[in-house]
């Protein structure tokens, strides 16, 4: 009886840790992407010498990651796009005003 209990915890907390490792672990290379985007942004809405759109390649904490900047109105919209750690594209979009 205490064995069978005993497997039945083991079989359902080592699928839970793992999905949790993993969630963690895909909000971590978020954050690093997030934070890059941001980053990246920065020139584009300061300095008035960089032509949109404009679309490069970076690898990011191991992940290559790619960054488009485009006008969107008033506004520069950035956005990135990366594989996260299930293989599943992710992609996240950040606006700002140009400096005028």
């Amino acid at each position: 009886m205490a064995a069978s209990l005993l497997m039945m915890m083991i079989t359902t907390l080592i699928p839970a840790t793992n999905l949790l490792l993993n969630e963690r672990e895909n909000l971590r290379q978020k954050r690093y992407m997030i934070n890059e985007l941001q980053h990246e942004l920065q020139p584009f809405l300061w300095e008035a010498s960089h032509d949109l759109p404009h679309r490069f390649l970076k690898t990011v904490d191991g992940s290559e990651a790619e960054f488009r900047m485009t006008p969107d109105g008033k506004l520069v919209k950035g956005c990135v796009t990366w594989s996260n750690v299930k293989n599943r594209t992710e992609e996240f979009c950040l606006y700002g005003y140009p400096d005028q």
